[in-house]
């Protein structure tokens, strides 16, 4: 048998193509060896080059007037926040590490997610996460949740991170794949942006921090094991870097996650158009006898990969010399067209860069799909009796522990700017302007109708920083999906970015990056069940000043409630259909585009004018979790009645979109009412503030600091 066909036969023993094969064969102009052919399997990996999710990714808007670096442009989207500053920012996701390890997977999602930051020279600064656990009763969800938080605590903590809120929802959809997307943020000045700097022949590629082992390399069954983080190298890591980045001493950084030191190679050469020659003997290990495809593809944390000047050697090796961290120069970029690989002066593999990334040259595949219709005339009031008994309703709600309200705030909250808001505000920038960010994702929703389902979350998560005082500038999406071969779940994938796209278009937030992660599945009866598709949203907007700053908190008995928008017969998708009455996973909450930038024009106008005292988006639970939501932070209580035209239980715990409650000053009641009826928008009075009893319909459902207990214990245990 000829060498062409014995190349061929091991191509699709590894599951590459005939026409793939083809492909490799012509940019080597030659029949490609087991090594190279090893690594074009893994660097065609779902995982690594989203051959089944590129295309669609591809139609998301990441173009805007703020945006330096769009989705798929750099390894993190860059927002500029005027006066010279950049807002850095990226999430990511160690979905199914955290599921086997929680603690190293949680903590190393935040520091790979802190090297794609650093990477464009800002040092990481704020952290936030968005997570799924599976049955909330169940003893290993509790075990997952405690290690995967303290994961992430641990290492964000070594990095003096500041931890501004985690969004956590338990479904038993992930009893035994847990999400732990994981968002981080930094600033940089502008002319420190480490962004399409010239990559020219005789450069230099440094490798730094960790020395690699076999650990986390993709396809090796055997003796597989999950990387280890070392959040004291990682911070060191970052130091050396923001050092090294002020004397303009790096051209380009790559971090070394997904497939190791081939992958940040490749990026570099097809970036540059241009080859790289990698001497393995110059990389440092930390066992012997390894291959070379686990040298090249190892996923040992803590490294990073350098394009350095020449000039610039010695300040960089004797920079992380300071910093007690492994450097070494491993090779240099050259005039050729392919990154060649060396071991003892033998070039043992030959590669083609643009063909090994995503959107230059790596196949894509075309998978089915078809169109999710969801019936939406299904009126859920009309085969659902109203309860006759809601303090029944209401005790097992809160005791829901997805409807816990937890007592986050800290320090001193008699001041507005102070105090908690929808969005989680961050005092990253200088000119006393924050930046202000929101992780939304509702896998119920998106569930039962994709489309809908995705631009709720980009409409929920622009709505809270509106809110907050904000102005939303762009999002990272995480997409969380079962198997894309699954003709269903990729149908589900392709709807949740056609509304993505759809939202991110009339809200005018570009994505600016973000990950797909396929494959979030479990074993059920010897069946693979996917998990609910689940698009998190991370969210940032700027607040021009601290005084714009809107909190969610009452501040006043006697200060009047509004709600702006309509409450309605409606209480589809909503917790209190699943909690209560087991109907879960139907239906989704009325939602509409036009309406949700119609409240937000005037709750902005209502916010600069100081006619509102407190807003807050009503989400899940509905109004009545809203308004405790609100009424806790200072032991006030609230005095409300239900319109007579909507059912009682679709006005406290109905979900309907489009709605936001805020409380008002009796001096500033006219003001705001004149303003609402200039606006032609609905809005209607729900009652006032009042000293610390809740009470609707004059009936009295307790007092604030009995539902305090409750949650205290329900976050205790």
């Amino acid at each position: 048998m000829e060498k062409q066909e014995v190349s061929i036969q091991l191509a699709e023993d590894l599951g590459i193509t005939k026409d793939a094969f083809e492909i490799i064969a012509e940019g080597l102009g030659r029949a490609p060896n087991l090594l190279e052919l090893q690594i074009y399997s893994v660097m065609w990996s779902e995982n690594v080059s989203y051959k089944s999710s590129s295309a669609w990714l591809n139609s998301l808007p990441n173009q805007g007037d703020h945006i330096i670096s769009g989705a798929r442009e750099s390894s993190a989207g860059v927002v500029d926040l005027g006066n010279g500053e950049l807002c850095v920012f990226k999430m990511g996701t160690h979905n199914h590490p955290s599921g086997i390890d929680p603690y190293q997977g949680a903590a190393t999602c935040v520091g790979d997610v802190c090297r794609d930051v650093v990477s464009l020279g800002a040092k990481p600064m704020v952290v936030m996460n968005s997570l799924r656990f599976g049955d909330a009763s169940l003893d290993r969800t509790k075990w997952l949740m405690d290690e995967i938080v303290k994961g992430i605590h641990d290492y964000s903590n070594v990095l003096y991170m500041e931890d501004i809120g985690s969004e956590i929802f338990y479904n038993s959809t992930y009893d035994t794949n847990p999400l732990v997307n994981v968002m981080v943020a930094g600033i940089v000045s502008k002319d420190k942006l480490i962004y399409k700097r010239k990559i020219t022949h005789g450069q230099l590629i440094f490798i730094v921090g960790t020395p690699t082992g076999s650990e986390g390399v993709m396809g090796q069954e055997e003796n597989f094991t999950i990387p280890k983080g070392n959040p004291s190298l990682g911070n060191s890591l970052i130091e050396a870097i923001v050092k090294l980045n002020k004397q303009d001493a790096i051209v380009r950084i790559e971090n070394m996650d997904m497939a190791g030191i081939v992958s940040a190679c490749s990026k570099i050469s097809a970036f540059a158009k241009a080859g790289l020659d990698i001497d393995l003997n110059k990389v440092p290990l930390s066992q012997e006898g390894m291959g070379i495809e686990q040298v090249l593809l190892s996923r040992t944390q803590e490294r990073l990969l350098l394009v350095i000047d020449k000039e610039h050697a010695d300040l960089v090796s004797s920079t992380f010399k300071e910093f007690n961290i492994l450097c070494e120069e491993i090779g240099c970029v050259t005039d050729n067209k392919t990154i060649r690989i060396f071991e003892n002066s033998e070039v043992v593999a030959e590669l083609v860069g643009e063909n090994l990334v995503m959107d230059y040259g790596a196949p894509q595949v075309e998978r089915k799909y078809h169109s999710l219709t969801n019936d939406s005339s299904i009126d859920y009031l009309e085969n659902i009796p109203e309860p006759d008994n809601y303090w029944k309703v209401i005790n097992k709600m809160v005791n829901n522990a997805n409807l816990v309200v937890k007592e986050h705030y800290q320090g001193q909250i008699e001041e507005r700017h102070n105090s908690p808001s929808d969005a989680q505000v961050s005092s990253l920038g200088s000119d006393n302007k924050s930046i202000c960010f929101t992780v939304s994702g509702n896998s119920v929703y998106a569930y039962n109708d994709p489309y809908v389902g995705a631009q709720i979350n980009v409409a929920r998560a622009v709505r809270r920083i509106i809110c907050s005082g904000g102005k939303p500038l762009a999002f990272n999406d995480c997409l969380n999906f079962g198997s894309p071969l699954e003709e269903d779940v990729y149908s589900q994938f392709v709807e949740t970015i056609k509304g993505i796209t759809k939202a991110s278009c009339s809200f005018k937030t570009p994505v600016v990056g973000g990950n797909v992660s396929f494959y979030n599945e479990s074993s059920v009866l010897g069946k693979r069940k996917a998990i609910n598709p689940t698009p998190v949203i991370a969210m940032m907007g700027l607040l021009p000043s601290k005084e714009n700053h809107m909190s969610y908190i009452f501040r006043n008995k006697g200060d009047m409630i509004f709600i702006i928008g309509k409450s309605r017969n409606d209480i589809a998708g909503s917790e209190y259909l699943c909690s209560f009455h087991k109907k879960c996973e139907v239906g989704v909450p009325h939602f509409d585009l036009n309406e949700e930038k119609a409240i937000n024009a005037v709750v902005e106008k209502l916010i600069s004018l100081k006619l509102v005292c407190s807003a807050h988006s009503v989400e899940r639970g509905g109004l009545f979790f809203n308004l405790i939501e609100s009424a806790m932070p200072l032991g006030l209580g609230f005095d409300i009645t239900s319109p007579a035209e909507v059912r009682k239980d679709a006005f406290l715990f109905g979900e309907a979109q489009g709605r936001v409650v805020v409380s008002v000053s009796m001096e500033n009641e006219d003001d705001f009412v004149d303003a609402m009826m200039e606006s032609g928008l609905p809005f209607s009075t729900l009652g006032h503030v009042t000293k610390r009893e809740l009470r609707i319909d004059d009936i009295s459902y307790g007092y604030i600091n009995e539902y305090k207990k409750i949650y205290h214990k329900n976050t205790s245990n």
